[in-house]
């Protein structure tokens, strides 16, 4: 007597629906992962922020030094700090950076738009450094909707 074998396993279809909801459920993770890791980026450029403002503290203009390494406008068009990576801090760069998103900004104190409670869109994942009328300048961190983020805050009398 011959005996058909049952072949047992999942279908094609069963295993792509399977993985489709695997895929639909692992969306808001990895949603929340890529925030995290702005965030990240956003505390790293801080800290080498203000390293670089204690850096300096010893020399005449610190502001002039400064803007060389970071720019000197909403769209710094000096220093490419979008990629940390593969661009060095204060390494000139030729590419124009005008409508992209930067990851410092140095600023002077005619500036009127400063990060505060209220979303400020052009600094989305940025940090601000503001350079004051007394001699200090003031560092600001920023989130990924441009409100202030806690902890990221500091003044430094120059």
């Amino acid at each position: 007597m011959i005996r058909l074998r049952k072949e047992e396993g999942y279908t094609l279809i069963e295993l792509m629906i399977v993985i489709a909801i695997v895929g639909v459920l692992a969306f808001p993770e990895m949603e929340q992962v890529r925030t995290s890791a702005k965030l990240t980026g956003v505390q790293s450029n801080y800290r080498s922020v203000i390293a670089t403002i204690y850096g300096l503290q010893s020399t005449e203009d610190v502001a002039t030094k400064l803007t060389s390494l970071f720019g000197n406008s909403v769209s710094p068009k000096v220093e490419d700090m979008t990629n940390p990576m593969t661009h060095k801090m204060g390494v000139a760069t030729a590419v124009d950076h005008t409508g992209e998103p930067a990851a410092v900004y140095v600023l002077d104190r005619t500036v009127t738009t400063i990060p505060s409670g209220v979303e400020q869109s052009e600094y989305k994942g940025a940090v601000v450094a503001i350079v004051q009328a007394d001699n200090s300048v003031v560092v600001y961190g920023c989130d990924e909707a441009g409100k202030l983020m806690t902890g990221l805050q500091r003044t430094i009398q120059l």
